[in-house]
Order: structure tokens, then C-alpha cells, then sequence
């Protein structure tokens, strides 16, 4: 037993020295390949290719694997590195790289997951003391592995990594909507559906301008129930957001919906009074007396059918202001390219025989039927 002792005992003398000298002889090579990876970076004629960005990624594990190795103790237990400067060095020029491989790499489906593999290097070498003094862009690699976790509907991941994008102010909004669309999606009691509207709430006070968070407040609504009652969400907003357009429009909308057109016209217009700006504003409250005019023409119509006195001017008032707004849009979106006015204001014209007005916009008609 005592001479098996000291046989391990003679072995890890002899062993030592040996793997401290395997280290070095390790080191040496290691950086060797990261300084050759590192030139085919500076040489390479196409930067803005796969075999570039592979190049970076080479070099950073090199030159990681080389900094181990070179921290390895001797066979006094002292640690002597031999290459921190130069590995550093490289680390400076391609460590911020690895955000464009991430980049560039992850667009393209058969090289999304390499892309995805230089983001979470990035993260993971973020404490390296290789990396010390450079720029932190966490929270892009983190925004970028959420959303690329999040279109694969890996929903736990992209929402753990928007938890870390969420930390850094240049990714922390994109972070927040990548975390309510995973909550979005994996919706089931209405303890989770309270949840989501929480955060979608924050999401819509923050920006009430915001075309994106308008969307997701119209989507989550869009089959109303007692508990989820959009309209009692837009007469809490126009309490705390009187003079913000984004609630008035809301009401704008749920009124046009349902087809009360006095009500949404009312809304739009006050929208339009805080913002005359907005194309769709001008244009739905155009549409929505141009309907009013209808049911108003409508029972003209009636009304004569029964013999009662009349005048038609009960409803040309109200296309003569439909006409209003919707040639204030065609002034501002000629070539409709935010809205179609072109069939309403056809119709207004017609209507108020405007006949030189509605041969103008004949051809338009026509072609937007063929």
C-alpha cells in the first residue's frame, strides 16, 4: 500500500511538468491559428460574405482557447502568460465583429444558427477579461437571439433572452414587444390574458403614436367580453390621454364598426383636431359621413315614397363635407399610397353631379376595377 503511494506520488511529479509543458506547447500552436485566422480577416476580398464572418468566429474561439491554455500554471503553480497582449489584440478587432456575423449569418436560413452561435458567444465571453474596456453590445445580441428564438416559437428562450435585452436602453423597447408577443402566444387562462394586457398597456402609454401597439390593442379586443371590453379601455385612455390622438381614434374605430357614424365622425374629428396630419384621420371621417349621407339619402327616398314633404339637401350637405375631407387626402396622398379615396370620392362627385370632377376620375375608377 505504501509503495503505491508513493508510485502516484513519483507519477504526479513526473506528470506535472509535463502537462505545464503541453500547456505552453499548446498556447503556441493555438495562437499560431488565431493569428492566421486573424489574417485571413484583413485579407479576405469579400467582407460582406460567409467565409468572411466564419474567419471572425475562428478567430475569436482561437484566441480564446489560446488565452486558457496560456493561463494554465507551470510546474511551480505560477501562472507566466505568454500571450495575453496579442490575444487581446485580436479580441479588440474581432470580438465587436461577432455582432455583424451575428448579423449577417442569421438572415440567411442555412447559416441561422451559426449567426445565433456568435450572438450567445458574445454574451457568454462578455466577462472575459480579453474583452475588457470594449464596448458592450449585450443587449443587441440578446434582442437578436430573442427574436430569432421567437420566430422559431421557441417561446421560453426568446422571452429569457428579452429579459436580458430588456437591461440595455438601446434594445429595451424592441425587448419589451419580443416579451409581449411571447405572452401573446402562449395565452391560455385569464390570469395570462391579464398579464398580456398589462404589459400591452405599458407598452401603448408609452407610445400612443405607435402604428405597432395600436394593432396588438385592436387585435387583443377584437373578440370583446365582459372582463376584455375595448371600449372601457378607451374611456379610461381619453380620461388619462385627453388630448392624444391614438384613443380618439380608437373610438373612432369601434364606432365605425358598429356602424354608429355620428359618434365616429365626432371621435375621428377630434383626433384630426390634435393631429390634421393623418392621412387615414381625414380619410375615415370622409368614408364615415359618406355613409351617413347614404342612410340619410335612403330615407329621403322613403319618405317621398310615401308622399311626405322632402328636400335632397338633407343629404348633400353631408356629402358636400365628405367632399371636404376627402379631397383635403387626395391633396396630400396622390398616388394613394396610404389610402384608396379614389371609389368614395367617385361617388361623392356623382352624387353632387359634379360631372367634370367625376369624368377626372373616371379613368381611375376603371382601372382600379379591371
Amino acid at each position: 500500500m505504501r509503495k503505491s503511494f508513493f508510485f502516484i506520488l513519483l507519477l504526479v511529479f513526473i506528470l506535472q511538468p509535463l502537462k505545464a509543458q503541453d500547456s505552453r506547447k499548446k498556447a503556441q500552436e493555438l495562437n499560431h491559428l488565431a493569428a492566421e485566422a486573424c489574417n485571413k480577416v484583413s485579407h479576405h476580398s469579400n467582407r460582406d460574405s460567409v467565409a468572411f464572418y466564419r474567419a471572425v468566429i475562428e478567430g475569436v474561439n482561437l484566441s480564446v482557447q489560446c488565452d486558457e491554455y496560456d493561463r494554465m500554471p507551470t510546474r511551480n503553480g505560477k501562472v507566466k502568460t505568454k500571450f495575453v497582449e496579442k490575444n487581446s489584440l485580436r479580441m479588440v478587432r474581432l470580438y465587436p465583429m461577432l455582432i455583424d456575423a451575428g448579423l449577417y449569418l442569421a438572415k440567411k436560413e442555412y447559416t441561422r444558427q451559426e449567426g445565433m452561435d456568435a450572438f450567445e458567444q458574445y454574451l457568454e465571453l462578455r466577462n472575459s477579461p480579453l474583452v475588457m474596456g470594449i464596448p458592450d453590445e449585450s443587449g443587441t445580441a440578446a434582442y437578436y437571439l430573442s427574436y430569432y428564438h421567437l420566430k422559431a416559437r421557441s417561446y421560453y428562450k426568446a422571452d429569457e433572452y428579452a429579459s436580458t435585452a430588456l437591461r440595455y436602453d438601446e434594445s429595451a423597447v424592441e425587448a419589451a414587444e419580443i416579451k409581449a408577443q411571447c405572452m401573446s402566444a402562449q395565452m391560455i387562462t385569464t390570469e395570462d390574458s391579464l398579464r398580456y394586457l398589462k404589459v400591452l398597456t405599458r407598452l401603448y402609454e408609452s407610445d400612443p403614436t405607435n402604428d405597432t401597439y395600436f394593432s396588438w390593442v385592436m387585435k387583443f379586443y377584437q373578440y370583446p367580453s365582459p372582463r376584455f371590453n375595448l371600449e372601457s379601455f378607451v374611456d379610461k385612455q381619453l380620461e388619462e390621454n385627453y388630448n392624444k390622438p391614438i384613443p380618439w381614434i380608437l373610438k373612432g374605430e369601434i364606432a365605425m364598426n358598429a356602424k354608429r357614424w355620428d359618434e365616429a365622425i365626432e371621435a375621428y374629428k377630434a383626433a384630426d383636431e390634435i393631429d390634421p396630419s393623418s392621412i387615414p384621420v381625414a380619410f375615415n371621417i370622409g368614408v364615415c359621413l359618406n355613409m351617413k349621407g347614404i342612410d340619410a339619402r335612403n330615407l329621403v327616398a322613403e319618405k317621398k315614397h310615401k308622399g311626405e314633404f322632402t328636400s335632397e339637401n338633407e343629404y348633400k350637405d353631408i356629402f358636400a363635407e365628405a367632399r371636404t375631407y376627402l379631397e383635403r387626402v387626395r391633396a396630400k396622398d396622390p398616388r394613394r399610397n396610404k389610402v384608396d379615396w379614389v371609389n368614395p370620392l367617385y361617388m361623392i362627385y356623382t352624387i353632387l353631379e359634379d360631372k367634370i370632377k367625376a369624368g377626372e376620375l373616371e379613368p381611375l375608377v376603371s382601372k382600379y376595377k379591371d
